[in-house]
């Protein structure tokens, strides 16, 4: 499967004890996906988290036009699907093996069951990915500002103005 030193390399897991390691690695499931197999379909919720063992996925998204945008490519290490892991949402985007891709996937159950038994373990966990997330978050922002301040763009920036006020001031839980 995967070792308890490796499982802790990755930044979801990072500073698990080898206890609290070897107990997620046993809750885990591997599975294998042919090339241009869909792993998780966006609009669809399966509440778990993967991470890729070997190959590379592409993250899509369907534009409104029915096309499908590429968002990311992924590779060894990498994690999808924390966004339906800590929220109960369908997810976001679609998730295809690009090459033939091996996963061990841990299911948000397993991960409840960690947390009422070891919840120091379930919230550096929580923590980890809080931090993924935030990371992606700064990236996107930086990003959406550098395309805001392009002259060709000024007649986006009222609806910029919306879109920020909505993310940043509308925290309704």
């Amino acid at each position: 499967m995967i070792s308890a030193e490796k499982l802790t390399a990755y930044p979801t897991f990072e500073g698990l004890g080898p206890a609290d390691a070897a107990r997620v690695i046993q809750d885990m499931t591997r599975m294998n996906f042919d090339a241009d197999s869909t792993i998780l379909h966006e609009g669809k919720s399966i509440q778990a988290l993967w991470i890729i063992l070997s190959g590379e996925c592409t993250v899509v998204r369907q534009a409104e036009d029915g096309s499908e945008m590429v968002l990311a490519e992924l590779r060894v290490g990498d994690v999808f699907g924390e966004m339906s892991f800590v929220r109960t949402a369908p997810h976001s985007a679609t998730i295809r093996a690009k090459t033939s891709v091996s996963v061990c996937t841990y299911t948000r159950e397993d991960f409840m069951k960690l947390a009422a038994e070891h919840p120091g373990a379930a919230f550096r966990i929580c923590s980890n990915i809080a931090a993924v997330l935030s990371e992606r978050l700064q990236r996107m922002d930086a990003w959406i500002c550098q395309l805001v301040d392009r002259p060709e763009a000024v007649s986006h920036r009222d609806e910029w103005q919306t879109f920020r006020s909505a993310v940043y001031s509308n925290w309704n839980f």
